[in-house]
């Protein structure tokens, strides 16, 4: 079974992640299998980056967080989004790491996305179906959420609606 994870730093996402790794233990799926069970078992790990754009018209200059010197927004914006994937390469690292003796296959992949749920939504969804993942397993909010409020967060809820494969929602 191939189950896809996408995660966000939230609680819920790694609860999330946590569910899906036991989804795969009770189905038998260890270190055991044969190498061929073991790349067909397997959890992928997804985040999806925001990309930050510059609207039309609205150049300004900004301090460099690299250099300090003056940049253009451009400049400024394009740091921001090189900072956010070394970010989120080192932190998908992390949690790959922190899970890599549970028995089951672990992969991390890093999607470009937006700043909208929609589109993180179709990001996944896309990724998904390009994997030919049997599961998508999402925590019910993420960072963007509260849930004390919300049953279902905007991307949770999107991948719901707009997936033609099985989405598990973990609360």
């Amino acid at each position: 079974m191939k189950i896809l994870v996408p995660v966000d730093g939230s609680d819920q996402s790694i609860k999330a992640l946590e569910y899906a790794i036991y989804l795969l233990k009770l189905t038998g799926a260890n270190s055991n299998s044969s190498k061929n069970e073991k790349d067909f078992n397997k959890i992928i790990i997804v985040n999806v980056l925001p990309h930050f754009h510059v609207p039309l018209g609205f150049e300004k200059p900004m301090k460099s967080m690299k250099t300090g010197k003056t940049i253009s927004l451009s400049e400024y914006i394009t740091e921001m989004n090189e900072m956010l994937k070394n970010e989120w390469i080192e932190r998908l690292s992390e949690i790959e790491k922190k899970y890599a003796d549970s028995g089951i296959s672990i992969q991390t992949q890093l999607l470009e996305g937006s700043h909208s749920s929609r589109t993180i939504a179709d990001s996944i969804v896309k990724f998904s179906n390009q994997e030919q993942a049997d599961l998508i397993v999402v925590g019910n909010v993420g960072l963007g959420g509260i849930s004390k409020i919300k049953a279902l967060g905007s991307v949770s809820r999107n991948l719901v609606e707009i997936s033609n494969r099985p989405v598990l929602v973990v609360h």
